[in-house]
């Protein structure tokens, strides 16, 4: 039977709330017994107390130490109902749980020679019963037990404040957090693990210790991590006036997690991959994911644990705000051109598409069957945009003075987006109701925009329009601010005069269905630019020129919009391409990456975006129904003939990575070089990739180089994937790498080559980053085998297999399927009966919802 949505219009305040949580946990061979001790008042007369509990035993229940009857209380597969209780009483239970045999990834488990914890959304009540809801705060005292050879290391939130030695070779340790928190934020950790210190002095002159614990022989490679905590904490000193709040900061690494880390408070739990990182092993985009995560679970400290959220609903309270904050931490701490860059490239490639198929859902949504298929791109990403257009229309210090009176306000309490915002209005003296519709509609709305030379005046029509989401027909307009410029033939930037509907010189704020400006007088008609900054998250209409777009790339200040501008030729130059053979579009653009070569930015990481195609996602859709062949072939051909025109100088910049050339910059443009000449199969580039592969000492060369060979199907890729097989059998984190590379790289017999894999013997179901490394690969970056209808019926069975034991993660690697809609044939046909193969076995709510949201219908 399909579980029943839950309903944001349908919140209540909790009926009880808990004050104090005590929990005694003992770690046996066998199991684990856990015994709580709650202190609960009564909110709201005549209702029973509930209690989720999920996959434990319950041993025994007490009120007040007098052990109820088994007529008193029923107990159901995920709850216990008591029908009468006091109004103020303490409340005992004692479970035992199997975290042994726990292959789910959430309340207590086994991840390698620990046993950890994650418990958002709903991973506590796996662990003892309790209300399991973000608004029920507490303060916890946690006392773990277990046997000290097996388990020497015993951690909690908070601060320790007792341990000791127990008798047949067991220990004890005790914690106590003095910050109340909802039990999603609760954390423990049992292991045999090593741990790396430091020391961080906050501004009012506070050591904090920072505690890293890791795998035996890791330990050189946290320092990164360590560095960027470090930097975040003193960045979120500076720049919010926040300073941390414990004795202690602790971060584990899991081999095992199903999410990239969570932000228990004071005790992060991190998937190993974003923390682990040393030259050999990592590549410099591995070095930024580490920082990057390490800000943001350490800016949740603040945005999501000293204020949570309220409800479910309200997920992007903290993690849309915590994704904005690391972005700005980021951006801080490097080009912010490329920083963004890189951000609007996630956002296309995961939100967009996401805001435009059938799990289109808004930043808050208005009703879920489960919980964790929203923690999505729109509820991260597309929350952070939301917030920076307030910023940018707010100013950056009214801003930040919005977000420390609303963390005031809401210190120890639990939230809501109405309340960020009073807090924003309450600064700014700015109405903010047009981004309560921000947060509340689905879809990406369209700018289109037309203009008008006439008489030396220029006339900008502007029009907004959101399309049609799955449950809303009809949508309504939004305040969107676009960066705006002009600029003549020539590409000086004109000056603009004060202008109705510019907020100031360079921004446009369209609040209506339709807006018009006029500037002017002009000698020449100007070339506008649209979006400095990306400056929201829409889609632009806008009928460029090749020859607009290729001034613009050279006339523009604007990292993003220099980039933007050669995706838009590239991708015009891609669908001359699918209508036949190369043209004009094609050679304005080889013509002004020939430009860009001979003078090129002193960026040389812009330099690189500036020179890489667009991924296939955002080719595609740009297509009416998505033809896979033609957009691998077309993209193909265009990197062929891309290669070919500037031969010389990738020639030179591929050699920076031979030389010793030091500098991430330099790295980045030599990978993309090489990948260029990989790609047109001469025998003197492809056994330059292969040296490189085998013979270089940093990884980010290396993984290029394997990236450059991969799709070349030569002697040399198959040479150099073998060698890095046998020298990384032995790193979790490098093997992954094969299995990705060798995912993609599928062609042929599909089932078989997926076979292969899967029966490795270091292939295991039971760790996320395997199970990505090869169906995330395969689904998403596989192309040319992926879309065929035998390889989606296969994906399908693999799903069902993932399902039965990991559903979070089943869920989010069925997304490859769910847009069939907006395929040609036989291509969403095959999509479909996939999904439909799907939707007649049991599946987990997870992926049940995703695949019922699929077929139901949608908007692609």
């Amino acid at each position: 039977m399909p579980r029943p949505a839950v309903l944001r219009e349908a919140y209540q305040a909790p009926a009880f709330l808990i004050s104090q949580v005590a929990l005694d946990v003992e770690i046996r061979d066998e199991h684990t017994v856990v015994r709580a001790d709650l202190n609960i008042e009564r909110q709201r007369p005549d209702i029973p107390l509930l209690l989720d509990a999920r996959h434990m035993r319950l041993q025994a229940i007490a009120i007040d130490d007098r052990r109820l009857r088994a007529a008193e209380y029923e107990v159901s597969s995920d709850r216990i109902e008591i029908a009468d209780v006091p109004q103020r009483f303490r409340l005992a239970t004692t479970v035992v749980i199997d975290p042994e045999g726990n292959r789910a990834l959430e309340g207590l488990y086994r991840s390698g020679p620990m046993l950890c914890t994650q418990c958002e959304a709903h991973g506590f009540s796996r662990i003892t019963p309790f209300p399991d809801r973000p608004d029920v705060l507490s303060r916890y005292r946690v006392r773990i037990e277990a046997h000290r050879a097996t388990y020497p290391v015993l951690l909690s939130n908070g601060n320790p404040v007792e341990s000791g030695d127990l008798p047949e070779g067991r220990h004890f340790a005790v914690w106590e957090d003095p910050y109340a928190k909802p039990c999603y934020l609760f954390a423990l950790v049992a292991g045999d693990l090593s741990c790396v210190e430091d020391e961080f002095v906050t501004r009012s002159g506070r050591p904090v210790r920072i505690g890293f614990y890791v795998d035996h022989g890791n330990e050189s490679r946290v320092d990164h991590a360590i560095a960027s905590l470090k930097r975040a904490m003193r960045w979120d000193e500076d720049h919010y006036g926040l300073e941390y709040d414990l004795d202690r900061y602790m971060v584990v690494a899991a081999r095992d997690f199903n999410m990239g880390a969570m932000e228990n408070k004071g005790l992060n739990l991190f998937n190993a991959a974003y923390v682990l990182a040393s030259p050999d092993t990592a590549t410099d985009d591995d070095y930024e994911a580490v920082e990057a995560v390490i800000g943001h679970e350490y800016f949740h400290n603040w945005t999501g644990n000293r204020v949570t959220c309220r409800d479910w609903f309200q997920l992007s309270l903290k993690e849309g705000l915590t994704v904005l904050r690391e972005q700005q931490f980021r951006t801080a701490s490097r080009a912010s051109g490329v920083a963004r860059i890189e951000q609007v490239q996630t956002l296309r490639a995961q939100q967009f598409p996401e805001d435009a198929g059938p799990t289109a859902h808004s930043v808050r949504p208005d009703r879920y069957v489960e919980i964790n298929n929203f923690y999505t791109p729109t509820v991260y990403e597309k929350g952070a945009e939301i917030l920076r257009m307030i910023e940018a229309l707010q100013g950056p210090g009214t801003f930040v003075e919005g977000v420390r009176r609303y963390l005031h306000e809401f210190d120890g309490q639990a939230a809501t987006i109405e309340d960020f915002l009073a807090a924003q209005e309450s600064v700014g003296q700015r109405n903010l109701d047009g981004f309560r519709t921000w947060y509340s509609q689905a879809g990406t709305p369209v700018v289109r925009v037309e203009d008008e030379w006439r008489d030396g005046h220029y006339r900008l029509r502007l029009y907004q329009q959101t399309p049609p989401t799955p449950g809303q027909p009809v949508k309504r307009p939004v305040p969107i601010p676009i960066g705006f410029a002009l600029y003549d033939p020539n590409g000086a930037e004109l000056e603009l005069p004060p202008t109705q509907g510019l907020v100031r010189e360079d921004l446009i704020l369209i609040e209506d269905e339709a807006m018009e400006l006029s500037f002017g007088p002009f000698e020449r008609r100007p070339v506008p630019a649209f979006l400095h900054g990306f400056s929201a998250p829409v889609r632009l209409d806008y009928a460029y020129t090749p020859q607009q777009l290729a001034l613009l790339v050279t006339a523009e200040a604007d990292p993003f919009l220099r980039w933007e501008s050669v995706q838009e030729l590239m991708i015009l130059a891609h669908a001359e391409l699918v209508d036949g053979e190369p043209g004009a579009i094609v050679g304005v653009l080889l013509e002004t990456l020939q430009r860009l070569a001979a003078n090129p930015p002193e960026d040389r990481a812009l330099l690189a975006w500036l020179m890489s195609l667009p991924a296939l996602t955002m080719l595609a859709e740009r297509q009416a129904r998505i033809d896979p062949e033609a957009v691998v072939a077309a993209h193909q051909r265009l990197k062929l003939e891309i290669g070919a025109a500037l031969c010389g100088p990738f020639s030179v910049w591929a050699e920076w990575g031979s030389t010793g050339e030091r500098g991430v910059d330099r790295r980045a443009l030599s990978n993309v070089a090489l990948d260029y000449l990989a790609a047109q199969g001469t025998s003197a580039a492809l056994e330059l990739a292969r040296k490189r592969a085998m013979n270089s000492h940093n990884f980010t060369l290396v993984l290029g180089a394997l990236n450059a060979l991969n799709g070349t199907g030569s002697s040399q890729r198959a040479l150099a994937l073998a060698a890095c097989r046998e020298s990384w059998r032995d790193d979790p984190l490098r093997l992954d790498r094969w299995f990705s590379l060798e995912a993609r790289a599928i062609d042929g017999d599909v089932a078989a080559s997926l076979q292969i894999l899967l029966d490795d013997s270091a292939f295991t179901w039971a760790n996320p980053n395997r199970v990505r490394a090869v169906l995330g690969a395969f689904g998403t970056q596989n192309w040319r085998a992926f879309h065929r209808p035998e390889s989606y019926a296969l994906y399908a069975r693999l799903l069902l297999r993932l399902d039965g034991t990991n559903p979070q993660v089943a869920s989010r690697l069925s997304k490859p399927l769910l847009r069939w809609r907006r395929y040609a044939e036989p291509w969403g046909g095959g999509m479909h009966d996939a999904l439909m193969t799907l939707s007649a076995e049991r599946l987990s709510p997870d992926l049940g919802e995703m695949v019922t949201r699929a077929l139901d219908g949608g908007h692609d």
